[in-house]
This record gives C-alpha cells, sequence and structure tokens, in this order.
C-alpha cells in the first residue's frame, strides 16, 4: 500500500517534492553503513525509519555517490549495477569499519528510493510505527570491488537471484567432516544471528530432557574428543588397577629424556622446569589393571580445568595439549586454553589464550556431546561415563543419516 502511495505521487502532473536515494549495506548479522547522495547543497545526512522496524529511526550519511546500471528488463540477463562512491573525505570508510573494501564482496547492498517529505521530519513524515512511504526496495549482492583508486571505490553489484557458476549440490557432505560452525545455531543466539545447523549449547550446557526431571549438565569437550572436568573431581593416583568409569592420575618427569618440557612467556624451553612433574588425568573405560596410556583402550585421557583467576601463573609445554585450561566465572562461561605461559590476560580470543572448548568436527565430536551419558544420573554436577548414550539422535544434519535440521 505504501509503495503504491509514493508511485501515485510520481505520477502526478507536478512534482512536489525531490526523489531520494537511500543505500544501504550489510556489514554482519545486526549492523549496516547507511548513506545517501544527498540531495541538498551542504549535504546533510537524512533519517528514515528502518524497512524492516518501522520504529527503528537510521541515520543516513550524505556521501558522493552513483549507481548505473539498474534497469531491469524481463529478458536476457539480470541487471549488474555499478555503484562509485568517493572516498576522499574517508567517511565512507569510516561507515564500514573494521571491513576493508575488499571484505564488502558477498554483502548485500539495498537501494530504497522515497520522496523528501516522507522522511523524518518532512512534511508527510508517516511517523514511528508506521510503515515508511517508498518504493519498492531493491536488493542486491555486492559481486567483486572492479576499481579503487585515491579518490573513489567501485563496487559492481549483482542480483541475488543470479546464480551463475553456482555448483550443485550446494551443501557438500564430506566424508566424517561435520561442515557446521560450532555452536553456530546455540539457543543463546537470536534466530538473527544463528548460523548453520549446530546447537550445542555455547556455554556447554545440556538438558537430557528424558525421565531425569530436566537437568542441565555442563559438558566441555577439546578437538580431540578429550573431555575437559573441573579440576576438583576426585581423582586417585593409580596403583594396579582401576574401576570402569573412575579417576586416576599418572605423572611426567619434565625434561629431555620424557620429551616434554615447559615453555617460557617468550616460547622458549624453561630449563629451570626441568625435573618437576606435570600431572596425567585418565578414565578407565574398563576394570582394567593396565597402567594408564594413551594407546591403550582400557583408558580415555581427561584434562581438567579451575576457575580463572588473575594472580595464577599458566603455563605452556611443547606438547599444547599439557597447556593449562581455566574457565571464566562471569559473562559467557565458557573453558579457554593458555597460549603462553604467564598470569593476567583475562581469557579471549588473542594471543594468551585460545578457546579450549573445540569441536574435532567429527561424528565422535558430536557423540561427546550429544551422547553424553552422566556418571550420576539426576545431578548436575556429574561428570560423564565412557560409555555414551547412544540411543539419542542428533538434532541437525551434520553429517550424513542424522535428522535433518529445521
Amino acid at each position: 500500500m505504501t509503495e503504491k502511495i509514493a508511485i501515485k505521487e510520481v505520477q502526478g502532473l507536478e512534482q512536489e517534492s525531490n526523489i531520494v536515494s537511500l543505500f544501504e549495506i550489510q556489514l554482519n548479522a545486526t549492523t549496516k553503513a547507511f548513506l545517501t547522495r544527498s540531495f541538498e547543497a551542504d549535504l546533510t545526512a537524512v533519517q528514515m525509519y528502518d524497512f524492516d522496524t518501522n520504529t527503528q529511526l537510521n541515520t543516513y550519511t550524505a556521501i558522493p555517490i552513483d549507481i548505473d546500471g539498474i534497469d531491469a528488463s524481463a529478458q536476457g540477463p539480470s541487471a549488474r549495477p555499478v555503484v562509485t562512491i568517493g572516498t576522499v573525505n574517508t567517511d565512507f570508510q569510516t561507515l564500514i569499519s573494521p571491513l576493508s573494501f575488499e571484505k564488502l564482496v558477498g554483502k548485500k547492498f539495498y537501494r530504497r528510493k522515497t520522496l523528501a517529505k516522507y522522511l523524518k521530519d518532512g512534511s508527510a513524515d508517516a511517523g514511528s510505527g508506521n510503515t515508511p512511504i517508498e518504493f519498492p526496495r531493491q536488493v542486491y549482492v555486492i559481486d567483486r570491488v572492479s576499481q579503487e583508486n585515491a579518490f573513489s571505490v567501485t563496487l559492481e553489484l549483482s542480483s541475488p537471484f543470479n546464480v551463475e557458476g553456482l555448483v550443485l549440490p550446494y551443501r557438500v557432505v564430506g566424508h566424517n567432516a561435520c561442515p557446521w560452525q560450532y555452536q553456530g545455531a546455540s539457543p543463546t543466539k537470536t534466530e538473527a544471528n544463528k548460523r548453520g545447523g549446530c546447537t550445542w549449547h555455547e556455554e556447554g550446557k545440556y538438558n537430557l530432557r528424558h525421565g531425569l526431571n530436566g537437568v542441565t549438565y555442563q559438558v566441555f569437550v577439546n578437538a580431540d574428543d578429550d573431555y575437559i572436568i573441573p579440576s576438583s573431581t576426585s581423582f586417585g593416583a593409580f596403583s594396579s588397577s582401576a574401576t570402569v568409569n573412575s579417576y586416576k592420575t599418572t605423572t611426567t618427569t619434565l625434561g629431555a629424556s620424557s620429551g616434554l618440557r615447559r615453555l617460557k612467556q617468550d616460547g622458549t624451553i624453561d630449563t629451570s622446569a626441568d625435573g618437576s612433574t606435570v600431572t596425567n588425568y585418565w578414565q578407565a573405560t574398563r576394570a582394567t589393571n593396565v597402567t594408564p596410556q594413551d594407546s591403550h583402550s582400557d583408558w580415555n585421557r581427561i584434562w581438567v580445568y579451575s576457575n580463572y583467576n588473575a594472580s595464577t601463573t599458566y603455563h605452556t609445554y611443547t606438547d599444547d595439549r599439557y597447556n593449562d585450561y581455566a574457565i571464566t566465572t562471569s559473562g559467557t562461561i565458557q573453558v579457554w586454553q593458555r597460549t603462553k605461559t604467564g598470569s593476567g590476560n583475562t581469557p579471549q580470543f588473542g594471543e594468551y589464550w585460545q578457546r579450549g572448548d573445540l569441536c574435532g568436527k567429527r561424528l565422535s565430536s558430536c557423540q561427546c556431546r550429544f551422547g553424553f551419558n552422566p556418571i550420576n544420573k539426576g545431578t548436575a554436577s556429574s561428570t560423564g561415563q565412557t560409555r555414551k548414550d547412544t540411543s539419542l539422535q542428533l538434532p541437525f544434519g551434520g553429517f550424513p543419516g542424522a535428522r535433518k535440521f529445521k
């Protein structure tokens, strides 16, 4: 209805208001750059309510911009408009920051047109909460940066329906490798921010929901499919035997003979640590009297984390599997692994930490999570058995045979 109003206006014999073009570039799931080719001599910014959320007021920065090749035709190839944007005063670079021009490729480009009187504070402004009055919106995809110089950048657009060069099937199922972004569809994310089909909770929370009164467990697994559990878990030093699912420890002496060395902050070997020991953590897969080792099926290696403390020195080693783990206690609760020896530096992506809870992208990686089988059913703090629950189905199509993600 609002489109018809705008079209009717320009079909009249007299034009009472200028036509204004508004442009939007989708930078990420929640952020857009707003720009316009202002009809005012002083390049004043203009405002208009959002196309999707009519209570959101967007400010369009006036920038020298020219668009060509937008003619539509029912025959022949789809239009490939060319947009040239002035870059002399760096306004455009500021609007798209932190993206570079090259990073705009693949982003959606929107063109809105309306009459000046329908802008915010115009003589016929529809106001907040009312559908903006404008011409039909045009949507394109930035296909390539065709030219860049000291004065401008030229972007070539394509129709989002242009499938030339598209390979089918579009989503290829690889051999025993999940293509989804880990935790990309976590229930903590809004629908607009979800990516792919992996619904694993970003804080590792898992509710089995089958006769256990809805108890929520917290499950962390590293890229090697080893469980990462609280350091407060009860471990006993291995002597001669172990029962199924029991936790045991062994030690490794640091030094040239074992091949395991501690590292200094600069990455060099800390020879002063040679002769000291590090603890290995294990879980028995069955009743056994075999000494714990990686190569024996009677044992699964386990890693432990503690609460992050700024005054604690976290160590790294020549075998990075031994690098210390810590869990954040505020904000989003996640397990991190140290990448550089030292203290301080709150866990986050950077040179000192990396995510410790990572997906190995294998079916076994999903099994460790969605097949989690608590030792003490109904106890939220329980760790898992070595035997996974194979009666459960994956809630998304990461692998052939899994239930389709909806």
